[in-house]
């Protein structure tokens, strides 16, 4: 492992980079340092005479060849670097490439030419030179000002006369080199990793800077001797005892009621999260990326606590086998996860009325547990099923809500198995084709079918991905809702969030910013509903059609043909269509199919003109479906009714066919005898909590046709849940009426996976690559 710590002048790095090396060393790491420039090497003679002056000014040489300087000195150090890094050693140098990158990148004015000469250095040192390159470069980030004060309070070097060298005698060229450095950790992540040292005027502790560098380097060091243990810390050490492979798991214990986290187990989870205990927490630095999105990706599948999960299956593996990781993601992860690499978070026991509501926001990345794979039939050791019950009910309605969810849960148990043994009993399978897969093709049938008479009270675990501001939008969001289990779960999330992401989080409830937004959108929440009640009549209107095609724009899907041209002209769009305009009607299907293109799998999704065309729907489906077609994003409008039980229910043809049909009505009936004493209690908005998964519920949404073309082609597919496909494939239907051209395209409807097309697909792609290698 090479890491190299850098950063901008009067920073500490030599300090910093001293206690890093006895850390390492403390923890057991065999380590080799470097430290640059090697003053005390001839190779360093240029570079000398150019921080001395001698060449004149830092402006007077140009970049290129102040970097020759540098660089030969690195070229010097290669075979021990390199001779160290083949003996295992942990290699520690005291700056690299990144210096010579962040201060020579501020003679260029312009970022174009800044970018163009990172990547002239990055071929010199790298390729041309052969110069090692660093796994993890850290930058410790502290103001110019700061800075050269610092530099002040320093003795002056042993490679110049003066206490300050021609780069730390330039506020200017240190301010700028700050910002240099900033533009290198946005555009190369994955190569510089930024602390910033400082708060408002002040830097931080040496030892407060030293946890945070120690943070940010133990989740890429080695193993020692393939220890399964959590990533040492500075208060931590392995018991020599313990220097072994672990044959058995020491983090959890199995009683009746299910796996249980023992004392090593929230030892090993107080360092890879921020709350141990609670139901909202994030992920800290000490896993990586790839370790979260990988158990993310298991969230779907597995019924547990998510820090059972990890440490059942992620634990004892971390640093060995990243094989693993990658297996876990491909085998149980869908595309949701390949987004999940960022900053997460985690909510257990929300309700699925609150999944809902923690999902809203398009631009961050949502899992949440599986009604297709998962039986909710388990009760903790109270007894008690997995559903949600608000604290704010009166002891009256809570014992009668408790008391009735609990039959219909009790009632859900039975069905789920009992279907399960029927369909079991009357598949058509060979006996010796029951395998793994059989059996879990066979349980999805009874939970599609069954998960009907869940209530929306039933909890579930969603991972949530987001940038700082997605996260933001999303506490704002939750903290004005009307629901106070939103309300609650959106200060959780702020609170466990600016454990890990503090700056961005820091205007989130201020009353002149996040708190104004957050009564902004309460108060005109409260106020279109008072209208809405005052104007409107509420009696329950039935819909006939559960899928309404309410707005189609535009009309004639030939008018997109000037925006499938558009990117391959030069001419205004203005322009194009007037052309257009007069154009045979073959001429214009020539350029509507080409661009289309020969589509071998529901993925090749055709260009952006599509997204011109939009079609808005109003539709009545249950809540189960909507919970499943929700997911997709990329859509405008997307608005929902609350949940009530009044607008009935299907009975699957599964229930019937397994004379479950009475069971599975009881439980319809319990919910609104349930919805009923709610609403008479006062507790309108919580009354949807006792609502089931089967209830129909009214909701609109608005998406372009390149969207249409993901949803409606994923939807139909054969493996997909019975509910959504019939109502994605009254959908096609009604797009296939008004724009039959572009429903001719979508070949995928109701079609699963060709083996032939994906042959072709492939043999298409090696084509592409032989042309462009040629």
């Amino acid at each position: 492992m090479f890491i190299t710590i850098e950063g901008t002048d009067g920073s500490g790095k030599t300090t910093q980079f001293k206690l890093l090396h006895q850390r390492l060393l403390e923890a057991g790491y065999d380590v080799e340092v470097f430290d640059f420039p090697q003053y005390d090497k001839p190779s360093s003679y240029f570079l000398k005479e150019y921080l001395n002056g001698n060449y004149g000014s830092a402006d007077d040489v140009n970049a290129y060849a102040a970097s020759l300087f540098f660089a030969l000195d690195r070229f010097e150090a290669a075979p021990a670097i390199k001779t160290a890094l083949n003996e295992g050693k942990v290699v520690l140098s005291n700056r690299f490439t990144g210096s010579n990158m962040a201060h020579q990148g501020t003679k260029f004015k312009h970022p174009e030419e800044r970018r163009g000469y990172f990547i002239w250095v990055d071929n010199l040192e790298f390729q041309t030179l052969g110069i090692p390159r660093p796994d993890l470069s850290i930058v410790l980030r502290v103001p110019a000002e700061i800075g050269q004060n610092h530099v002040d309070h320093q003795g002056k070097g042993n490679y110049t006369d003066s206490k300050r060298d021609i780069h730390e005698a330039d506020i200017s060229h240190l301010q700028r080199s700050v910002e240099v450095y900033d533009d290198m950790c946005q555009l190369f992540p994955r190569d510089f990793v930024r602390i910033d040292c400082t708060r408002g005027d002040s830097m931080l502790s040496v030892d407060n800077i030293n946890d945070l560098l120690w943070e940010k380097v133990t989740p890429v060091l080695p193993l020692i001797d393939a220890v399964s243990k959590p990533i040492l810390t500075k208060a931590t050490t392995i018991p020599a005892a313990q220097q072994v492979v672990q044959t058995e798991n020491p983090y959890l214990v199995k009683d009746k009621s299910g796996l249980k986290i023992t004392k090593a187990g929230y030892d090993y989870l107080s360092q890879a999260i921020t709350n141990v205990h609670g139901n909202v927490y994030a992920f800290n630095s000490t896993l990586s990326p790839l370790t979260i999105a990988a158990a993310m990706a298991r969230l779907s599948r597995r019924g547990d606590d998510m820090r059972i999960t990890l440490l059942d299956e992620f634990a004892q593996s971390l640093g060995k086998d990243e094989k693993l990781l990658r297996r876990v993601i491909t085998a149980y992860g869908d595309d949701s996860v390949q987004q999940l690499a960022g900053q997460h978070v985690v909510v257990e026991k929300a309700s699925n009325l609150l999944t809902k509501k923690l999902e809203w926001g398009r631009l961050a990345a949502y899992l949440e547990q599986s009604t297709r794979y998962i039986f909710f039939d388990q009760t903790d050791e109270d007894g008690n099923y997995k559903f949600y019950i608000p604290e704010h009910f009166d002891d009256p309605t809570k014992r009668l809500y408790t008391r009735t969810l609990h039959e219909i849960f009790q009632l859900y148990s039975t069905m789920v198995h009992e279907l399960t043994e029927y369909i079991q009993k009357n598949s058509t399978t060979p006996l010796d084709e029951r395998d793994t897969a059989w059996k879990s093709a066979t349980r999805a049938q009874a939970c599609d079918a069954t998960r009907a008479v869940l209530p929306v009270a039933t909890e579930s675990t969603v991972g949530i991905y987001a940038s700082g501001q997605a996260l933001e939008s999303l506490i704002m969001h939750l903290l004005a809702d009307e629901l106070p289990e939103a309300r609650q779960t959106g200060q959780s999330l702020l609170d466990e969030a600016r454990k890990v992401i503090p700056t961005f989080l820091e205007r989130a409830d201020k009353p002149d910013r996040g708190g104004a937004t957050i009564a902004y959108r309460a108060t005109t929440h409260q106020a279109v509903k008072k209208l809405a009640s005052e104007y409107l009549s509420n009696n329950y209107a039935a819909q006939i059609d559960p899928v309404v095609l309410t707005h189609v724009w535009p009309r004639n899907e030939m008018e997109i043909v000037p925006d499938m041209l558009y990117e391959f002209s030069d001419q205004p769009l203005s322009v194009i269509k007037k052309e257009v305009e007069f154009w045979p009607y073959d001429k214009k299907v020539s350029v509507f199919e080409s661009y289309m293109g020969e589509r071998l799998n529901r993925r090749h999704r055709p260009g952006r003109a599509l997204e011109q065309i939009r079609y808005s729907w109003d539709l009545m489906c249950d809540y189960g479906i909507f919970r499943d077609l929700q997911r997709h994003r990329i859509v405008d409008d997307l608005e929902w009714q609350l949940l009530t039980p009044r607008y009935g229910y299907e009975i699957p043809r599964l229930i019937e066919d397994a004379d479950l049909t009475e069971d599975f009505e009881r439980c319809f009936d319990l919910s609104l005898g349930l919805y009923s004493h709610l609403q008479e209690a006062g507790y309108i908005i919580e009354a949807q909590y006792a609502t089931l998964l089967g209830h129909r519920m009214r909701w609109k949404v608005t998406f372009n046709a390149r969207e249409a073309f993901h949803l409606l082609e994923l939807r139909t597919s054969p493996q997909g849940h019975p509910g959504y496909r019939k109502l994605a494939q009254q959908m096609y239907e009604k797009v296939a009426e008004i724009h039959p051209l572009l429903a001719q395209h979508m070949k995928f409807v109701n079609q699963g996976e060709d083996p032939e097309l994906t042959r072709l697909a492939a043999e298409r792609y090696t084509q592409y690559k032989l042309k462009t290698m040629q």
